[in-house]
């Protein structure tokens, strides 16, 4: 093997993957006003494709979690890119029915799943824990990279060539990005890595009865930040568009704020892990109880200002992504000495999905028939409902890891 790859070079490598991974995955969301207005689609009609795309996404994390504990994650990744890369060459030319945007995009979704469980495989064999929360805040940083290019280029491209192009760019990003992979993968070591204090079992399925309780309720917890997260994200431009009247290509590039505010949160709620809270569920209560706050303030004045709404809207979002790196990216390093990490964190992470899939359909339909000031009330209901099930359960989480 050539020499391999040190911590700083796999993170990097990981986060050009997981950038491609996003841009191959968000474009459908990013664009979707546009889509309506060109094709006159219903909301509720085209959200469903991204329902399709969160239920393929959720399910495939947990198979691909297991396929990736058994067989070489590195050839998980290589087949998924691969084929997202083709479905995005595909869909501008199948698009022509809802039906066939659901499939497409569905099999879209299976094959990104098959990036984020080997990812953390890698990650958490390779790397010791101060490394790994490193280099998985640098590669969930990369997804806030990648929505930024897609909503900063989508506007340029729509107005120039049309939505379907927009598809094309992500397919060639993603042909680079595969290029990369297969050039530096062979020199990924996937020796184990040992902590001084654990013991590596030999069992894929065991795990203590104490971690049970608190997985449940931050599985909920989980669900409730995947309906934040892509739902207020899907939507927000379609938000910025009828409440305030904005040009659809303005309210896509207002919408890039919330990755940015996502990358300095990352690295803010990065650090107060390290420096503050250890636990990671307390954490993610903390900063659910701030996204409570922020959207208190938005229901009272959600069609006052477009910059306002823009802003609290950036640093919910930002927030949230703050609550996903705490509960879907460090809860499954904790069960790194019980070797069965990928399956545990494609179960972990497929309930982002749920919430995902409930709420970008959901979010369409209370508009539709209720208006943005009830579906921004039922965003405070949700944060505070997470806040409640990562406190209950904090202490225990902490009993579980410390064993």
């Amino acid at each position: 093997m050539k020499n391999k790859l040190n911590a700083k070079q796999l993170a990097l490598i990981f986060s050009i993957v997981y950038f491609a991974s996003y841009v191959t995955r968000i474009n459908f969301a990013a664009i979707i006003q546009s889509v309506v207005s060109d094709t006159g689609y219903l909301k509720s009609d085209l959200s469903l494709v991204l329902v399709v795309l969160s239920i393929t996404y959720g399910t495939g994390q947990i198979i691909n979690g297991i396929i990736s504990d058994k067989i070489n994650p590195k050839l998980v990744i290589s087949i998924g890119l691969s084929l997202a890369c083709l479905i995005n060459v595909l869909f501008p030319f199948l698009s022509s029915s809802i039906t066939l945007m659901c499939i497409l995009w569905g099999i879209n979704g299976f094959a990104q799943a098959m990036l984020w469980p080997p990812i953390v495989k890698i990650m958490v064999t390779t790397l010791n824990e101060k490394e790994y929360n490193e280099a998985t805040t640098k590669v969930i940083k990369s997804s806030s990279i990648g929505t930024i290019f897609i909503y900063i280029i989508s506007p340029l491209i729509i107005s120039l060539l049309g939505w379907k192009y927009v598809f094309i760019n992500s397919a060639i990003i993603g042909l680079v990005s595969l290029i990369i992979w297969f050039i530096y993968q062979s020199r990924i070591d996937l020796t184990y890595k040992l902590e001084t204090n654990e013991i590596k079992e030999k069992s894929k399925l065991s795990l203590p009865k104490i971690a049970f309780f608190p997985l449940v309720f931050i599985c909920v917890s989980i669900i409730l930040q995947g309906m934040l997260r892509d739902g207020i994200t899907a939507w927000m431009p379609t938000y910025l568009v009828e409440v305030y009247s904005l040009k659809e290509e303005l309210s896509i590039l207002i919408t890039l704020s919330q990755a940015v505010v996502t990358l300095i949160a990352l690295e803010g709620f990065s650090f107060i892990a390290r420096k503050v809270f250890k636990n990671e569920v307390l954490h993610a209560s903390i900063i659910y109880i701030f996204v409570a706050l922020l959207t208190g303030i938005l229901l009272i004045t959600y069609d006052k200002s477009a910059i306002t709404s823009t802003i609290l809207m950036a640093l919910i979002i930002g927030s949230v992504h703050g609550i996903n790196l705490m509960l879907v990216c460090y809860v499954p390093k904790r069960f790194k000495k019980y070797g069965n990490v990928s399956t545990l964190s494609g179960i972990i992470n497929s309930f982002t999905y749920v919430g995902a899939a409930i709420s970008t359909y959901g979010i369409a339909l209370l508009v539709e028939k209720s208006g943005w000031n009830l579906t921004i009330f039922i965003w405070l209901l949700i944060s505070l409902l997470g806040f409640i099930c990562c406190l209950i359960v904090y202490r225990r989480w902490q009993k579980f890891y410390n064993l």
